[in-house]
């Protein structure tokens, strides 16, 4: 059994120096581990008085060399598998299969070249009890492996998920102090103001539409994700408020599908859009402009495009562009590579604004390089 003591001790160093930077350290982390499991090994064997001869160093030098090998080709085997995407119930089967595997062919593999490298007589046997032993080496080592990677993961999905509560929460304060500004509430009640003399029933409608949008606005940071059919109820408040205001200046077309409205989106992303499409688009044009909105599924995904009239200047610098840079970083917090946002002008009177987001849900956008 000292050799499980040692091999543990080896393994247990490796795992150590890969949670300082697997991808950096691991192949020293491997020889230093197992260079310590020779100094163990030599040591133990002086302690109990045995006389180190070649023999006995070269069955030392054995198992190490054989453990570097194998535990490096497990380690392989396991990212090439994709074991690591695999759940701890998915992973106890395998894991235990593949280690009652590596202890037999390591035993094999360890018998025959002392046979012949150094004349040893072993017999191979499913008796004997080293088997048992390497078994359970391999099984420690997975443990150490598969925990030390578990917790790593969990250590970048919390900080993934800090910066996103983050982002909400400046979200909230730039959307309460700047987008949802007292100019945008002025302008609102002045029209629902008009409407009350005009028309009763527009006027209250208008009110509900703003109540919508503010608490919308104001609960913004509770939520993650929400569906895509709520988001665009958001928008079309949003939008009824803007075309009371802007009356035939402002034109509205909707081009969706339901199948589309299964997708989720971060609260708000879509309404901020929009809001920079009047702001920096419509309300500049004297004659006024219009607005599509079309939903386009593909694969595995959904494209939300936001046309507006106007022209896109890429180096204006505006407030537009601060807006379009946190509805990137927004996207990239909650979907990774999978959630992007293009804009661009289309054709020589409108701009395109278009952003891609997966059905899947959230993504895991962290390497299975370990």
């Amino acid at each position: 059994m000292s050799f499980g003591v040692m091999f543990f001790s080896s393994t247990l160093l490796s795992s150590t120096f890969d949670f300082v930077n697997i991808s950096r350290y691991y192949y020293k982390a491997q020889f230093f581990g197992w260079s310590l499991y020779i100094l163990i090994s030599a040591a133990v064997l002086i302690l109990s008085g045995t006389e180190l001869t070649v023999d006995v160093i070269g069955g030392i030098y054995l198992v190490f060399a054989l453990g570097l090998l194998v535990s490096h080709l497990y380690r392989f085997a396991i990212i090439r598998l994709g074991w690591l995407e695999k759940d701890i119930f998915s992973l106890i089967p395998r894991v235990a299969v593949a280690c009652i595997i590596l202890a037999l062919a390591f035993h094999g593999i360890y018998i025959g070249i002392g046979n012949l490298a150094f004349g040893w007589s072993l017999v191979y046997s499913l008796t004997d009890a080293n088997l048992i032993t390497w078994a359970m080496l391999f099984f420690i080592w997975s443990l150490i492996y598969f925990t030390y990677i578990f917790f790593q993961r969990f250590r970048k999905e919390e900080i993934k998920n800090l910066q996103l509560e983050a982002a909400r929460n400046e979200y909230e304060l730039r959307r309460l102090r700047d987008q949802m500004n007292p100019h945008f509430i002025f302008n609102a009640m002045n029209t629902i103001r008009a409407l009350i003399d005009e028309d009763r029933g527009k006027a209250k409608n208008a009110v509900t539409q703003l109540s919508n949008v503010l608490r919308s606005s104001l609960q913004a940071g509770k939520q993650e994700l929400i569906p895509l059919e709520k988001e665009f109820q958001i928008v079309k408040d949003y939008l009824e408020i803007e075309k009371a205001r802007y009356e035939e200046r402002l034109t509205v077309d909707w081009k969706t599908s339901d199948d589309c409205k299964k997708a989720q989106v971060p609260p708000l992303l879509l309404q901020t859009i929009v809001e920079n499409c009047i702001k920096h688009g419509i309300a500049k044009l004297p004659d006024g402009g219009r607005i599509e909105i079309h939903t386009h599924c593909i694969q595995d995904a959904v494209e939300v495009s936001v046309l507006n009239s106007g022209q896109y200047d890429p180096d204006a610098g505006s407030d537009a562009s601060l807006g379009l840079e946190n509805t990137r970083n927004r996207l990239q917090l909650s979907f990774g590579k999978d959630g992007w946002m293009t804009i661009g002008n289309h054709g020589s009177e409108m701009v395109r604004t278009t952003v891609h987001l997966p059905l899947k849900g959230k993504q895991d956008d962290s390497s299975t390089d370990h």
